[in-house]
């Protein structure tokens, strides 16, 4: 069978708007993502990870500026705190768990949040991934998000390479693999609560 492997992050968005899911490089560890906004590729990594679709998914952000609508709402200190956690030099990327803005322009599917209030969202520093995002920018997805979940089988480790990705997903016809290494982070990321501080997962 034939992976789909590739370094340019124009045809991981390509892969991506015709509905593949991707295995990418993040900060620590390999993830796997697809276009949020497309149901079908959410429904299938859920099932492929075997994950509740209750539990709601992490999104990736290529930027601060298209985070505006989630960060207007939150007081003036806890914008501080989370811009500071993105755009400073760490060893851990920060998620954080940002209440839903009503009237969104455009509303963040069920099938994305869960059915909760809230949504997870993490400003990626890795700049491949982030012209991923980029890309993926459109009336459909406004904010560029890309859905992220750790690269692995049940009861195994995240993925740290494209070979071990290839190794776990080699024969999803569905998955496609976009080769980088991670920023060598050293830890996955934490999750916070946008109003809160409080580390949801640490």
């Amino acid at each position: 069978m034939k992976l789909f492997v590739s370094t340019q992050y124009k045809e991981a968005c390509e892969w991506l708007n015709d509905g593949k899911l991707l295995a990418y490089p993040t900060e620590a560890v390999w993830g796997i993502g697809c276009n949020p906004f497309n149901q079908q590729a959410v429904l299938d990594l859920l099932q492929l990870k075997n994950r509740p679709m209750e539990k709601g998914l992490i999104v990736l952000v290529p930027n601060v500026g298209r985070m505006q609508d989630f960060l207007q709402n939150l007081p003036k200190q806890n914008q501080q705190v989370i811009l500071e956690s993105w755009l400073s030099p760490k060893s851990q990327a920060t998620t954080w768990l940002f209440p839903l803005p009503p009237n969104l322009p455009n509303p963040i599917p069920t099938w994305v949040t869960g059915g909760r209030e809230n949504l997870a969202i993490r400003l990626i520093s890795h700049p491949l991934i982030s012209k991923v995002c980029e890309s993926l920018i459109s009336a459909n997805n406004p904010y560029g998000f890309l859905t992220s979940t750790s690269c692995n089988l049940s009861n195994v480790l995240p993925a740290h390479d494209l070979q071990t990705a290839q190794q776990y997903f080699a024969n999803y016809q569905n998955m496609a693999f976009l080769q980088d290494n991670t920023l060598n982070f050293s830890q996955p990321s934490q999750i916070r609560d946008a109003l809160t501080g409080e580390i949801v997962r640490a």
